[in-house]
């Protein structure tokens, strides 16, 4: 899945510190900085990848892969595999 913006883009500072929790670039009361890294979170916990490309000026683009499976997880208590 990809999810581009034409927002003001990220300088590589910001893209390095990107998906750490309480990280944010907004201030007090307009954000928690928890959005991302719970994505992250998701992503990593479903054995995927996700990635972002993104100039300061130009937007951002967010890439996430996710690995197919023909396993269905019919228990809760079953190990995610």
């Amino acid at each position: 899945m990809r999810v581009t913006d034409s927002g003001e883009g990220m300088t590589e500072e910001v893209r390095r510190r990107l998906f750490e929790p309480f990280f944010t670039t907004k201030g007090p009361d307009k954000g928690t900085g928890i959005g991302l890294a719970t994505v992250y979170a998701a992503v990593r916990n479903h054995l995927g990848t996700i990635s972002v490309e993104s100039d300061t000026g130009q937007g951002s683009t967010f890439t996430m892969l996710l690995p197919v499976t023909t396993r269905r997880r019919l228990d809760p208590e079953d190990p995610v595999v």
